[in-house]
């Protein structure tokens, strides 16, 4: 290798390590940071990881914990429910979710689901996006592996049984395929935590409309359309209105 060859690697290889980013340095610091008190340099310290495409359920965790407690509840929301997107399972981060909620100026008055209604949404979400994936995989190499035994051994004594457990996996393998699409098709939909301490919703994607309602800080929505600076976002209760991109968080 020429000696030139070798002086442009290591340039490059010095770069790799100069724009490398150490993420457990920093969660470690934030973590600090937050035990002492130090919120709003925990918050800077979690921000890098995200600003350098770092993203894992402990890290929004910590972000929604450390903006609760300077009562910043719609950042806290946020970052929570991004925490449940990853980790849908995780008690704390359900229970800290629920309970920045109880902060909020905007209570919405909804009717209970029906018991059926409401159970069936809960186990939608059970499990992540990832994990549907990886039952996915396992269950078409388990079929794929019990199709090709059973077509060696059909003449065998334990023919019936192989055939029952290739049916048995055939259909867990269809139920995660139909789940994973559900998943994938509600994961299109996004939804919008606002904020700003308050916003006015307007009537239309432009300035100067009127205001159909005002929303606070940490209230919730789903986005049904949006232009280059306005998303059409729909409340829990039905209410639907324009809202500036600045103004919200998008999960």
């Amino acid at each position: 290798m020429s000696r030139s060859l070798i002086i442009v690697l290591s340039f490059f290889m010095g770069l790799s390590t100069v724009n490398a980013v150490d993420f457990d340095g920093l969660m470690k610091s934030g973590n600090k940071y937050y035990e002492q008190g130090h919120f709003t340099k925990a918050i800077e310290e979690y921000e890098k990881i995200l600003t350098a495409d770092g993203n894992s359920p402990t890290l929004h965790y910590n972000l929604g914990c450390a903006y609760f407690n300077q009562q910043v509840y719609g950042k806290a929301i946020l970052h929570f429910e991004k925490a449940r997107q990853l980790n849908p399972r995780d008690q704390d981060i359900l229970h800290n979710l629920e309970y920045s909620k109880l902060f909020l100026k905007d209570h919405l008055e909804l009717p209970k689901p029906m018991p059926l209604v409401a159970w069936f949404s809960k186990a939608r979400l059970i499990l992540s996006y990832a994990e549907l994936k990886n039952w996915e995989t396992v269950f078409f190499i388990l079929l794929i592996i019990g199709i090709v035994l059973y077509r060696i051994y059909r003449d065998s004594p334990f023919a019936k049984r192989l055939l029952l457990g290739v049916t048995i996996v055939g259909v867990l393998f269809l139920l995660t395929a139909g789940w994973l699409v559900d998943r994938s098709i509600s994961g299109k939909n996004k939804h919008a935590i606002l904020l700003v301490s308050e916003a006015n919703i307007s009537s239309a994607p432009v300035p100067g409309s009127s205001t159909l309602f005002v929303i606070h800080a940490g209230t919730g929505a789903e986005i049904l359309d949006a232009t280059d600076t306005w998303y059409e976002i729909r409340l829990p209760d039905g209410k639907t209105g324009w809202v500036l991109h600045e103004a919200v968080g998008i999960y």
